[in-house]
């Protein structure tokens, strides 16, 4: 019996060794990442508002990750090519999507391919909230949103305005605008919004919603005039500005967002620690004052409150379209 004894608690030992040698590196798996580089796939050219928000962000989170966040630009009509890559990608955790109110919707309306966010991408945060920005140039005779109107009025079927893309929401606000002012325009869609304000400065198009971070700095050097916002409300980073409602066209409310998501797939644990770093990346001063500077809020938010924006979005727009009888094209 003493032997038998002596085998047992000799076992038990070698097991208790054996379990406390593995938990570390149990646990160091569960920290390890990131290991390498994290890619941010950006469905929009350089200079437009989802590339530079993917930049503060990524250059915030790669100092917290001491791993570098590369943004990887894969303009195409809709962002519809940055998706398809992303959801093709191995689910690691090192590929993400920026996300943007204009994807959603396009997505949804334009390409017919919503973005399911339980069966194809995972949701890890939303970014900001910010308005987009009615822009021309400061040699357009019209200068505010009832000039615009006479002038469309005037001259049907000869402004044109450009947009980040067929169902975009800079299109879709542009679209309400005709419905609601009851005028006629023509559309010009770009790949993003940096070409969409090149062509804005060219004089080529007449006006352009676009995002804050795209357009304020041209605003700021004078090179275009900003006109008025497009949310209900007028935003706490831009108070000085009227929004489209307040000059003449009562019910007019679109508002953008930024958020980032993975293929799904990914694990959990790499979603939540990805979840709280970006939030910890929001709260960041340096991070905070460069988005203010250019009309956007910081709107951290949980995996799965982020999910229900992109299904909201997504359900609010196609009725929006219905029942208005908008045409996107």
């Amino acid at each position: 019996m003493n032997r038998s004894r002596h085998r047992q608690m000799r076992a038990i030992a070698l097991a208790c060794t054996a379990l406390f040698t593995l938990a570390p590196t149990a646990g160091a798996q569960s920290v390890e990442y990131p290991t390498k580089p994290l890619r941010f796939i950006v469905g929009f050219a350089p200079g437009g508002g989802t590339d530079i928000t993917a930049r503060v962000v990524g250059d915030a989170l790669s100092k917290r990750l001491n791993q570098s966040v590369i943004v990887d630009n894969r303009p195409s009509a809709g962002g519809v090519l940055a998706r398809r890559l992303a959801a093709e990608t191995n689910p690691d955790g090192y590929t993400l999507l920026m996300l943007s109110g204009s994807q959603t919707a396009g997505a949804v309306l334009v390409y017919k391919e919503p973005i399911d966010m339980r069966k194809t991408f995972a949701g890890i945060s939303r970014l900001t909230s910010q308005p987009y920005l009615l822009t021309n140039h400061p040699n357009f005779p019209a200068k505010n949103i009832k000039e615009i109107v006479s002038y469309a009025k005037a001259n049907p079927g000869k402004m044109n305005y450009g947009s980040t893309g067929v169902g975009s929401m800079a299109h879709l606000a542009s679209a309400l605008f005709e419905h609601i002012a009851k005028v006629k325009m023509v559309h010009v869609p770009y790949k993003g919004a940096s070409p969409g304000l090149l062509d804005l400065l060219r004089g080529q198009i007449q006006f352009l919603f676009a995002s804050a971070t795209s357009s304020m700095p041209h605003v700021h050097a004078g090179r275009l005039r900003l006109v008025a916002q497009s949310s209900g409300e007028r935003s706490p980073q831009l108070p000085d500005v009227p929004t489209v409602a307040e000059g003449g066209l009562p019910g007019f409310d679109v508002t953008g967002w930024y958020g980032i998501a993975a293929p799904t797939g990914t694990p959990q644990a790499i979603i939540q620690k990805l979840n709280r770093e970006i939030g910890e990346v929001l709260k960041d001063a340096a991070v905070k004052k460069k988005m203010a500077a250019d009309g956007a809020d910081m709107r951290h938010s949980t995996p799965d409150q982020f999910r229900a924006l992109v299904e909201e979005e997504g359900q609010k727009w196609i009725n929006l379209v219905k029942s208005a009888g908008l045409k996107l094209k």
